[in-house]
């Protein structure tokens, strides 16, 4: 706002205030025992009221423009004509009413500059000068005679205060140019540190890393725009709030005891923490915390900058496949002639000899372990090629929903499947297209659903849910009711040669990712039930949709329920019924 403004504003106040105080003191005068009667209290009670509708008028010009320097000179001359007109009607009672010139003299050197606080203070000099000559000359009531013989007229010793109205009027001019000086840095510099302020505001705004600050107690005193991005949490949801509140995760709470940094001389500190966004998601965040000092150098709380770590652990965890990737593929071809080849020599041998000889009943079941261990051996090497050296993709249209369920018919023979366990498939289409390879997503499917049958060996659920998304993209959401994953096993899920399952290789869900991958889809494993592991396993499957040309050979008179009716198998696995009849029918 405008300082001259500002300082017009004080004196249409202070104006007001002058006035209700000479008022009360003439008042007071006039009746109290102890003062002088000889008090005409009427001019007092005019000049107040003219006072009063003139701040009124002045206050609302003053909105009106912004002419303020004008309005500051109209106000000072109008107080030194209405002063001089008080004087003379006060001039034969015991009020001093000629300092009042020196209170005007001394507003204008706080309103006026240099040049206006001289012209007030001529002006009120030269008021009171001619109310004295007119009363010499005797051109006012009274006459110079009554003057002399009255010592009380026009306050005592006008010579006086003429001296000291010029000489206020000086120092005031001064007073004036100094005061202009002031404001004028004062702008400068306010504007200067509102620019700086703005600046630093912008910075901190910008950058891409959150900012968070909090006194020494921990709690939360900044936060900035890229915080916000990062947790989800909005600003004024958290400040004044303890930073462990915001900061931490159902099994990782943050501390500030001991404190984040000591004072042994650290000047900042590196960790890192997971944290739980407002979403739900627990995200892996990474810290640099500072001390925050004030100009005296005391410490006044602390600066966190952290960044989301979540997406390059991720990015990690995927070059150290690739890594393991690059390896196994050069020992792919000298595993497959080196083992391969002399197991299936042994195998023929072994079953030439089995068939040649007549053996023992023990001879025989020794030599079927023989065949069925060099069986498992074979799939064995077959995962690991499939793993190292992953066909080509053969893209074409195919039906989600189909291949769920023929996938899920092939399971009856798998030895995973048992009488207590249930398998439903929930499709929100009858069809839902895709263009991918539907060996390979085949592949997936069965992968997915025997690890969930492993993982309910006393029976349980097993739910495959198709749905397409409003984005065009396919999901495929797999959820059991087993033994869940534990913390080490979600880390290392999709790592080759990491399985924990009693004559597992490993390859499996290695296998599932790669394919996945190559189809430039997602997928996405973690415990049901608030992330604790017994409770089930929930996996998700993302595909992005591609243009797919029309199914050709789908029957579309096929029904499509939202939750397709079910029954068992006699492995007990529950398909739909419907489709039965329509593999029957080709």
């Amino acid at each position: 706002m405008n300082a001259l403004y500002t300082r017009l504003v004080n004196l249409i106040i202070s104006r007001l205030v002058v006035v209700l105080t000479l008022l009360s003191i003439g008042a007071f005068l006039s009746k109290s025992p102890w003062g002088n009667s000889n008090i005409n209290t009427e001019p007092l009670i005019i000049f107040a009221s003219a006072v009063g509708a003139l701040s009124i008028a002045y206050y609302s010009l003053l909105r009106a423009n912004r002419k303020y320097l004008l309005q500051g000179y109209l106000q000072l001359l109008a107080d030194a004509g209405m002063v001089t007109w008080l004087t003379y009607r006060m001039r034969d009672s015991d009020f001093p009413l000629v300092p009042l010139y020196l209170v005007i003299i001394f507003v204008a050197a706080m309103v006026l500059p240099r040049t206006g606080t001289i012209i007030i203070g001529v002006a009120c000099t030269s008021c009171y000068i001619g109310l004295l000559t007119l009363f010499k000359v005797g051109l006012l009531v009274g006459g110079y005679p009554i003057v002399q013989q009255d010592p009380r007229y026009l306050q005592n010793n006008p010579l006086l205060y003429v001296v000291a109205m010029l000489a206020l009027t000086v120092l005031g001019g001064q007073l004036a140019e100094r005061l202009r000086r002031s404001d004028a840095e004062l702008e400068s510099i306010a504007r200067n540190l509102a620019d700086l302020r703005a600046f630093n505001q912008r910075i901190i705004e910008s950058i891409k890393s959150g900012l968070v600050t909090t006194n020494l107690e921990g709690i939360v005193t900044s936060f900035n725009r890229a915080a916000e991005d990062i947790t989800g949490f909005r600003s004024v949801a958290v400040r004044e709030k303890p930073f462990g509140d915001i900061f931490s995760s159902p099994n990782n709470a943050f501390s500030f005891d001991p404190l984040p940094i000591d004072g042994s001389g650290e000047r900042f500190r590196r960790f890192e923490q997971d944290c739980q966004a407002s979403d739900g998601r627990i995200i892996r965040l990474g810290f640099t915390v500072s001390q925050l000092t004030a100009e005296s150098g005391a410490v006044t709380g602390y600066v966190f900058s952290f960044q989301d770590l979540t997406e390059i652990l991720k990015l990690e965890q995927e070059i150290r496949r690739q890594d393991r990737l690059a390896a196994l593929g050069k020992m792919a071809a000298g595993i497959a002639h080196e083992i391969r080849n002399p197991l299936a020599a042994m195998r023929g041998s072994i079953q030439l000899l089995h068939s040649e000889m007549e053996l023992s009943e023990d001879d025989a079941a020794l030599m079927r372990i023989v065949l069925r261990e060099s069986d498992r051996l074979n799939g064995i090497i077959n995962d690991f090629l499939a793993y190292a050296r992953p066909s080509p993709l053969r893209l074409s249209p195919i039906d989600i929903v189909s291949l769920v369920e023929e996938t899920m018919i092939l399971l009856r023979n798998s030895p995973e499947v048992k009488s207590n366990h249930r398998i439903s498939i929930i499709a929100e289409q009858e069809q839902v297209s895709l263009n991918a390879d539907w060996n390979q997503i085949k592949q997936v499917i069965w992968n997915l659903a025997r690890n969930a049958l492993q993982a309910m060996p006393d029976g349980g659920n097993l739910d495959v849910h198709v749905t397409s998304l409003p984005d065009h993209s396919v999901e495929i959401r797999l959820l059991d009711t087993g033994t869940g994953l534990s913390e080490s096993q979600l880390e290392q899920v999709f790592e080759p040669f990491s399985s924990e399952r009693e004559g597992g290789t490993g390859l499996g869900m290695a296998i599932v990712y790669q394919i996945v991958q190559d189809h430039s889809g997602t997928i996405r494993i973690s415990n049901r039930g608030g992330g604790e592991a017994g409770r089930g396993a929930e996996i998700v499957l993302t595909f992005p949709q591609r243009d797919v040309p029309d199914l050709v050979g789908m029957d579309a008179e096929t029904p499509s329920p939202r939750r397709r009716a079910t029954h068992r198998t006699p492995s007990g696995i529950a398909v739909p019924a419907e489709f039965h009849t329509a593999k029957n029918a080709r």
